[in-house]
């Protein structure tokens, strides 16, 4: 019986380690789009805005909590976007921003 319970688990362990990129990359997918809708006009198609906008490719993965509220309450000339984008999609905008991320 033992010997059962630890295949079960190597065999859980590598489907749990085989399905978190592919969530990640469906979560980035899902970005791509959210991206294209919402933030591409102002911070480039490629994230890589050429005027006032920052280049997101430089946010550092640290940076979230403080891409999360800039997102929600807005900073310089970005609106505030709380209340009209989800949780869902600040999530997904996160995940195509660092699959992209220069550092």
């Amino acid at each position: 019986m033992p010997h059962i319970l630890r295949v079960g688990f190597l065999v859980g362990s590598a489907l749990l380690a085989h399905t978190a990129p592919v969530r990640a990359q469906s979560a980035a997918d899902a970005g791509r789009e959210v991206y294209a809708e919402h933030c591409a006009q102002c911070h480039g198609e490629r994230l890589m805005a050429t005027g006032a906008a920052p280049d997101l490719k430089l946010l550092r993965a640290d940076q979230r909590a403080r891409f999360d509220q800039m997102v929600r309450d807005g900073k310089g000339q970005m609106p505030a976007w709380a209340g009209m984008i989800t949780d869902e999609d600040i999530d997904q905008i996160w995940a195509y921003i660092r699959s992209r991320a220069e550092n």
